[in-house]
């Protein structure tokens, strides 16, 4: 096999190297930082090649993938794996960029004759780059902000009204607008509030009741860095958020507050934890049907009876939620995501905070170094700095005006006439007609 192919070299064909096998040796060598950058870079390495591992074993155990399967043709499919996702394009570079490391520390190890995942190919299917300047990427309005809002809210007051017959329309109604309300006003991240699949971490697991004190206006999350950081809360969220928690009525405070509804998902927590409790799965399953077939609760009213926590909605799930809602609302976009997706929210909030008090409160705010909120949002700073450059010209002009006494102004585009582009001098002013005094034409008779 060819190193542009891969394949292996510290070991002979009937001794097959697998990934598993010296996934550790790699996270050690790698994971040599300061402590918080080793220990997240180790976390997310681990989550990435794992998920890799997963993708390449299929039904079988993924202790059998070795290197020998790892070539351009499964990198490329990998590539475009990760591309269907829904992820950002910077998600999906980053993600790819875990398996290409790996690669290359298995090619400096010997396990693999070159990188597959560098070769041209292999890369294709991956989103290009589109180095999208400050200002190009999404950022909710206030317009689209403003509907989404009276739109969430009334789905929620109409569904209220028939909580006596339809208690799930209600829940999910008050849960979509809680989860509008949190992302509009507190510019969290999603993975802060949001399940993640890859990352079963406490604080990636959703934001549960536990970490939210509506009285001091503030929620706890699992921030960036890896460490636990307390956010503000704007009083326009917390109302959405109290109704969603009497509608919800959790058993708990380690219940989520945004979970999903999704019905086979809530059937399978509540059978698999009955059954550690030791119940046989055939009365698992009766209980169930009297309930929820049979009576009239929900499924997760049934949860909140056994005192059993449903999952949290999914960051994948927040999407299709947000997708849903944009619709709903009649609301158009003509971007790449075609609705108001989550970032977008935190964009949103950041726009509004760095007009109204600046880069480094907003980066406060946001959780984010000043530096990188500067260059998120340029295009604010450039726009006020062109407005400052044109009172500086204004004040310029008025001042040379009042000193020469000649008439001296700054023209205004609107207030010009129509310019013949040839009539120019090279100073850039317009030059009058001149009459032919021989001939009379143009000549003023009167």
């Amino acid at each position: 096999m060819t190193p542009d192919e891969g394949g292996t070299t510290k070991a002979s064909a009937d001794e097959a190297v697998h990934l598993l096998d010296v996934l550790e040796d790699y996270l050690t060598d790698k994971g040599k930082g300061r402590e918080d950058e080793s220990g997240q870079y180790r976390r997310h390495a681990e989550r990435e090649v794992n998920r890799f591992v997963e993708f390449l074993a299929g039904d079988r155990p993924t202790s059998s993938v070795a290197f020998d399967e790892l070539t351009v043709d499964t990198l490329r499919e990998y590539a475009r794996y990760l591309s269907r996702q829904g992820w950002s394009e910077g998600t999906v570079q980053n993600y790819y960029a875990h398996i290409s490391g790996f690669c290359g520390w298995a090619t400096r190890e010997g396990y693999l004759s070159g990188n597959p995942a560098q070769r041209r190919r292999a890369k294709e299917p991956l989103p290009e780059d589109t180095g999208r300047r400050s200002g190009e990427q999404q950022a909710w309005t206030a317009e689209q902000r403003n509907h989404l809002l009276s739109y969430v809210n009334e789905q929620a007051h109409e569904a209220i009204d028939e909580i006596a017959s339809d208690r799930h329309t209600a829940l999910k109604a008050c849960r979509d607008r809680a989860l509008v309300y949190v992302l509009c006003f507190t510019g969290v991240r999603g993975a802060e509030v949001l399940a993640d699949d890859g990352d079963d971490r406490r604080g990636r697991d959703g934001l549960r009741w536990a970490d939210v004190s509506l009285e001091d206006n503030s929620i706890q999350v699992l921030g960036k860095s890896g460490k636990w950081d307390d956010r503000p809360l704007p009083q326009p969220a917390v109302p959405a958020l109290e109704r969603l928690q009497t509608v919800s009525d959790p058993s708990n405070e380690d219940f989520p507050v945004f979970p999903t509804l999704d019905y086979p998902t809530l059937v399978q927590t509540f059978t698999q934890e009955m059954t550690d409790r030791g119940l046989a799965s055939g009365e698992v399953e009766e209980r169930r049907r009297e309930a929820v077939n049979d009576g009239e609760a929900t499924i997760i009213e049934l949860l909140s009876e056994y005192d059993i926590a449903p999952p949290a909605l999914t960051t994948h799930g927040a999407r299709v939620v947000l997708r849903r809602l944009t619709n709903g609302a009649g609301i158009e976009l003509d971007d790449k995501h075609g609705y108001l997706a989550p970032h977008g929210a935190r964009r949103g909030v950041g726009e509004v905070l760095v007009r109204a008090y600046g880069h480094a409160e907003a980066a406060r705010y946001l959780d984010n170094s000043e530096e990188i909120v500067r260059e998120h949002y340029s295009h604010i700073e450039a726009g006020e700095l062109a407005d400052r450059a044109e009172a500086a010209f204004a004040e310029h002009g008025v001042d040379q005006q009042r000193s020469s006494g000649d008439g001296a102004h700054i023209p205004s585009v609107d207030s010009d006439r129509e310019v013949d582009p040839t009539a120019m001098t090279e100073s850039g002013t317009q030059v009058e007609e001149e009459e032919d005094t021989k001939t009379g034409t143009g000549a003023d008779t009167r």
